[in-house]
């Protein structure tokens, strides 16, 4: 048997994941799941946006702002989720795996490891026979439903809708399968109610009577070794851009919750990370296994600065950051770390470990020194994960709303830590790249960066593919179209800056890397490119450690 076409050889694959028992009870997220790949499958990857799903796949009004409303990353959640089943389960011996990478919404389908090395027959056992009709029959799959975000939830659902393949009947094998799932699942709802029966009647072992000090042992993220809560948020977790999930507040003690209203946060793409936080003198002791981590601290100062009913500016707040009784951050005033109030700041620690007890202990209090009074310390959110003895991990930044995978496996996230200029995409071929897709969105104008890094001396490399000019793009133009400079914490890196020349040509990949670079007192690489003629532009930035 010969193999069929790569795009016909998915497109099956997409089939059998549709008409399993996994997705058959789960009629939303094959829904989505069929968005996505149809939309994959037919070249159209770059509608894959967060406004488009909501609105197209999930049945969201036209009036969905991603930016407020997380539905789109949580039913990408709850997608990875469901594919990861099913490839443990009832998909172990397909021989494409369909997989969907953490803040991605673009689907990759990979060669199943148990069929790398197999026989062709093997890998198209699955496969239909020469004529067969592969076309998906999902009975409604892509119509708008717009229902409440109550409803997307999919183990809960009661549609009666069916996923079917014309002509296939199920085997044997997937009742069987069902049948045993079925009685998982009763064994799982069955142990729920007697937790919440131990609650009603004051036999749970874990007290949060006091709202003082709360800890809680649900994992972050099963396995990971990684923590991430947000300050003062109550509700259950919040996934981000880059598709990480953020727990609710816990391991506290002391200190008051404050909720801000929704507004524009700078240099960040989830502003609601920063609309809660914890404010006072407070503390957290986070349990942790022994090893090595980085720490991440989130701050933004959304009460004082210009243009605030407190008015002030720097100094209105000052306070001290301790870790395991020792100082990490002295005399620190958020809107000065940041450079201005409204914007997200980042600070990055490394080395870190747990006390004998333990527990990661970290206190924020209150700036005692002369002068006049300020107020109390705040927190928006925090993140550990498991570190590097040494130095950070590297920084790996597309400008793209989503994060992108390369051909090494390693994870670019989004566009985060910019401050004006606009971004855009287009689809221009990239040429002299192994991955012309971290070339396909630029942030251009008069704008910056502020990376957040620990110290130490770092490696910059940054990514450009001139698009717009040369002789077949819509700028038509060539030399000395586009000059522009770029500075790395007031130093000048790049001076009238020529893509087009150096890369000898349009629509071709060009890499510029800088070593030996320091932090700047905040903590910070920022990065700033100004135009000269026409305007600055950037498509990937990548930050290491040296």
């Amino acid at each position: 048997m010969t193999l069929l076409p790569e795009a016909q050889q998915e497109r099956a694959e997409l089939k059998f994941v549709l008409s399993s028992t996994t997705f058959a009870k789960s009629p939303n997220l094959a829904r989505l799941l069929q968005f996505l790949c149809l939309k994959y499958l037919e070249g159209k990857s770059a509608d894959l946006k967060e406004y488009n799903i909501g609105v197209e796949a999930l049945g969201r009004p036209p009036d969905f702002d991603p930016t407020t409303n997380s539905i789109v990353r949580v039913e990408l959640h709850r997608l990875r989720e469901k594919l990861n089943k099913y490839f443990e389960t009832e998909g172990n011996n397909d021989p494409v795996v369909i997989r969907l990478q953490p803040g991605s919404y673009i689907p990759q389908f990979l060669p199943h490891r148990n069929h790398e090395a197999g026989s062709p027959e093997l890998r198209n056992s699955r496969l239909p026979a020469a004529g067969t009709d592969d076309r998906l029959a999902v009975s409604e799959v892509g119509r708008s439903t717009a229902q409440p975000e109550e409803a997307i939830s999919d183990e809960g659902s009661e549609s009666k809708k069916r996923l079917e393949w014309v002509g296939e009947r199920r085997p044997r094998w997937a009742v069987i399968a069902l049948f045993l799932i079925l009685i998982l699942v009763l064994g799982l709802a069955a142990a729920a109610l007697f937790r919440q029966l131990r609650v009603r009647n004051g036999l749970n072992t874990t007290s949060m009577a006091s709202t003082a000090s709360h800890e809680g042992t649900a994992p972050f993220a099963r396995g990971s070794g990684e923590v991430r809560i947000l300050a003062g948020y109550a509700r259950e977790g919040y996934i981000d851009h880059a598709g990480a999930m953020w727990g609710p507040d816990r391991y506290y003690s002391g200190g008051v919750v404050l909720n801000g209203r929704p507004q524009f946060i700078d240099r960040t793409l989830d502003a609601a990370m920063y609309q809660n936080y914890r404010c006072g003198d407070f503390g957290y002791d986070i349990p942790l296994k022994p090893g090595v981590y980085e720490l991440h601290l989130y701050f933004a100062e959304t009460i004082y600065g210009p243009y605030t009913v407190a008015g002030g500016g720097e100094s209105s707040r000052i306070f001290n950051v301790e870790l395991n009784g020792r100082p990490i951050l002295s005399e620190f005033d958020p809107l000065a770390d940041a450079g201005r109030n409204n914007t997200a700041d980042e600070r990055v620690f490394t080395d870190v470990s747990p006390a004998p007890d333990g527990k990661l202990h970290l206190r924020f209090s209150k700036y005692q020194g002369a002068g006049s009074p300020q107020d109390e310390p705040i927190l928006n959110a925090l993140e550990i994960v498991p570190g590097i003895p040494g130095k950070m991990h590297p920084v790996r930044i597309v400008v793209q709303s989503n994060s992108y995978t390369d051909r090494g496996g390693r994870v670019w996230g989004p566009d985060h830590y910019a401050s004006q200029g606009r971004l855009t995409l287009h689809n221009a071929p990239v040429e002299q790249t192994a991955d012309p897709g971290l070339y396909y969105g630029e942030r251009f104008g008069h704008f910056s960066y502020a990376i957040p890094v620990a110290n130490g001396r770092y490696a910059l490399t940054l990514h450009f593919a001139e698009t717009y000019f040369g002789p077949q793009n819509p700028g038509y133009g060539g030399v000395g179209s586009r000059l522009f400079d770029v500075y790395c914490n007031g130093l000048r890196i790049l001076h009238n800056f020529d893509i087009f020349k150096e890369a000898g040509g349009a629509n071709r990949a060009l890499v510029k890397t800088f070593h030996n670079l320091e932090p700047s007192p905040q903590g910070k690489l920022l990065l700033t490119f100004v135009p000269a003629k026409n305007y600055a532009f950037v498509n990937a930035i990548e930050v290491n450690p040296e």
